[in-house]
């Protein structure tokens, strides 16, 4: 365990205790993850951090982000191609993309099938071992370890962090990694749960992507373009996104735990045009699940 004195982000001594928090996948596991706040930036985080080896046990060989490949690749690969970005993200043809937390490589050998140079970090080494024997350029280490053995020299136009900063123990020396690796017009695109989104500020550690002890921070907006300034970045582009079926999950969690109503009754009531609908108006106040970020160099945006 590695005890924080200081927040993982703005450095400050202003850390205090918030409440004991159970396993988000295992909810009859008795709560154990000591989770404490910052009152200067309000980030809140995991205390004592659990080391890698002591999570080893929530990571198998077999764990979902290990997959080496897409459902229905073929069909994803053609309408990535129709619409010209795959998972929000314009398809960076001809240019060199660096997946930060790659687990099995599924998420890059889609994009490798649509003509980008790949290569990808994981600190797993069953999972990246699997991506290599799927002929995905794969370092087995951390960003920081990535950086301390080969250095910087080699640039990539996209950088990837897809729901992996939650689990990194000081993110803005993480961001700053990314930042020494990115190209001079390059971006760093950044995806995690939305600490600040409705139905996380009401479940608490029970809303599903808060998912202690996977995530051990929680980012709102502002925590996570802290962490970029403070990285030396700049912000490019700032939204949310609400994926339909995780906030029905969401909705159906909060009517549980609040009114008691089974899962099966709640989505009886939720159609898909009204999830969709509530998703949207989510997004458009800038309060969805998940908070996407695009950091470039400062420059880039004078």
């Amino acid at each position: 365990m590695q005890k924080f004195t200081n927040c993982p982000v703005c450095r400050s001594q202003k850390i205090s205790f918030r409440y004991t928090a159970g396993t988000a996948r295992q909810p009859k596991e008795a709560p154990k993850w000591s989770v404490y706040g910052c009152e200067d930036c309000g980030l809140v985080f995991v205390n004592p951090r659990p080391t890698w080896d002591e999570l080893s046990d929530y990571y198998p060989e077999g764990w979902q982000c290990y997959n080496t490949y897409v459902p229905d690749e073929e069909d994803v690969v053609k309408q990535a191609k129709k619409l010209n970005e795959y998972r929000h993200i314009p398809i960076p043809v001809g240019k060199r993309l660096l997946d930060v937390g790659c687990g099995g490589g599924s998420f890059i050998q889609v994009f490798k099938k649509l003509g980008v140079e790949v290569a990808g970090i994981e600190p797993s080494s069953s999972a990246a071992a699997a991506a290599r024997e799927c002929g995905v350029d794969v370092f087995t280490g951390t960003v920081e370890e990535y950086v301390a053995e080969k250095g910087t020299d080699e640039k990539f136009d996209v950088i990837l962090c897809s729901h992996v900063l939650g689990a990194t123990p000081l993110p803005a020396e993480t961001l700053d990694c990314m930042r020494q690796l990115l190209a001079p017009n390059g971006y760093i695109w950044v995806a995690v749960p939305n600490a600040d989104s409705p139905y996380a500020r009401q479940l608490g550690w029970r809303w599903h992507s808060t998912d202690y002890p996977y995530n051990l921070i929680g980012y709102t907006p502002k925590t996570l373009a802290l962490a970029g300034e403070k990285a030396g970045l700049a912000i490019q582009r700032n939204y949310t996104y609400s994926l339909p079926d995780a906030l029905r999950y969401s909705i159906c969690l909060w009517q549980r735990y609040r009114w008691f109503v089974p899962h099966k009754v709640s989505r009886f009531f939720l159609s898909d045009e009204r999830v969709e609908r509530m998703a949207k108006e989510l997004d458009s106040r800038g309060e969805g699940e998940a908070i996407l970020m695009e950091f470039c160099h400062p420059q880039s945006v004078d």
